[in-house]
């Protein structure tokens, strides 16, 4: 369980500043409400919090009796969590996300197709592009043996975590998507470095540009990629599949809502945030702590926090997706806050008559994808029947 548990914190860990709103200090390894109060306004602000409701008055309450309390002034802590409950009727339903067209790129090749080694027969190259002012790179992994006006299909790969790609992942990709026709792209996305364990590129250590947004603007970053990789000859332009991983998978449904028929097929690995109303409610509570860096967003207004939350929620975005999906689990820790999220979207994409496959991997954790275990294995021939069906290469 403690191998676990690390594992799980390495891959959620996502960049966070020094600064800690008042009267969250202390919350992040906390387990439980101790004042009935709070407790009470916490649990009645589950349901329309999930619901994408607008109970940004009853927020700023509990807000502001977290400050009381933390200030040992328990009656106004009080006062202030009662208030809250009186707020919480007639709640209009928070505005629907405006989404601006998709970003537009060229690449800029910083390195020539080289062998993969290991892998004569697929090559890799580093490119960059600009993205809202912000430089970031990427790697394309594409067949050695590119023929002359033969177009092939296109997959954005989204690593997890927030550290880059990583590095031996790369054979995986090779082994079971180039090696099948596809061409591959994977951004390193904003404020993170190009590979997970860094590797010089001209001499360079590369980080993109910006800083780690929590599946806002990395949303973009893959965009911006793939309009770029849409003009190279060698693409099928205007469509691709998507697989992604943790954070990346969240960052990748996401991608795939906003480019709508575009995306034709998603595989999902243990996506992170698919519903971060829920995880948010889970830190209110003092549950477990899967948003490291929540303290930080809890910074802004109150409103822009629930806004902010909608903008990533594939749950709430659920109707723009048109492609084929298949999402894995890993069933080593059913009932977590990942588990009751993927049960959240189903449960959407079901309402919405939309075309979803969900997987439970036998003894599955976290990160089963990126080891070659059993609960892999077990993954790996759903997953290539699934792209054959949905997007085959040929």
């Amino acid at each position: 369980m403690l191998k676990f548990l690390l594992l799980l914190l390495c891959t959620l860990t996502c960049a966070a500043g020094d600064s800690v709103r008042p009267g969250l200090e202390n919350l992040a390894w906390k387990r439980g409400l101790d004042n009935q109060q709070e407790e009470a306004l916490v649990n009645a602000l589950k349901d329309p919090l999930l619901a994408g409701k607008d109970v940004s008055a009853a927020l700023q309450d509990w807000f502001d009796g977290r400050l009381a309390a933390s200030r040992r002034d328990l009656p106004a802590a009080r006062q202030k969590w009662q208030s809250g409950l009186d707020k919480l009727t007639l709640l209009p339903a928070l505005p629907p996300c405006q989404f601006p067209e998709p970003p537009d790129a060229s690449f800029r090749n910083l390195t020539p197709p080289e062998p993969l080694p290991d892998f004569a027969d697929v090559t890799t190259r580093v490119v960059a592009w600009t993205v809202g002012g912000l430089q970031q790179y990427g790697l394309i992994l594409a067949p050695a043996d590119l023929v002359p006006g033969r177009q092939h299909r296109l997959i954005l790969y989204c690593h997890g975590a927030a550290f880059g790609i990583p590095n031996s992942f790369c054979d995986w990709l090779a082994e079971h998507l180039v090696r099948q026709g596809y061409v591959v792209i994977a951004p390193a996305m904003r404020g993170e470095p190009l590979f997970q364990l860094q590797v010089p590129v001209n001499g360079q250590e590369l980080v993109s540009e910006g800083e780690i947004e929590n599946l806002d603007g990395e949303v973009d970053d893959c965009l911006a990629m793939l309009a770029a990789a849409w003009k190279l000859p060698y693409v099928k332009p205007d469509e691709f599949a998507m697989l992604g991983h943790s954070f990346g998978a969240g960052v990748g449904l996401l991608t795939a809502a906003r480019a709508g028929s575009k995306a034709k097929a998603v595989v999902s690995y243990d996506a992170w945030l698919v519903n971060p109303q829920r995880f948010y409610w889970d830190r209110m509570r003092c549950g477990a702590n899967n948003w490291l860096s929540w303290e930080d967003f809890c910074n802004q207004p109150v409103l822009p926090q629930l806004l902010g939350l909608k903008k990533r929620s594939i749950v709430h975005n659920a109707g723009l997706l048109q492609a084929k999906m298949l999402l894995f689990m890993g069933g080593g820790y059913d009932g977590s806050v990942f588990h009751l999220s993927h049960t959240d979207l189903l449960q959407e994409l079901q309402r919405r008559h939309k075309h979803c496959q969900y997987v439970l991997v036998p003894d599955g954790d976290h990160n089963f994808v990126l080891r070659d275990g059993a609960p892999a294995r077990f993954a790996l021939p759903i997953q290539q029947e699934f792209l054959r069906r949905h997007f085959p290469a040929q």
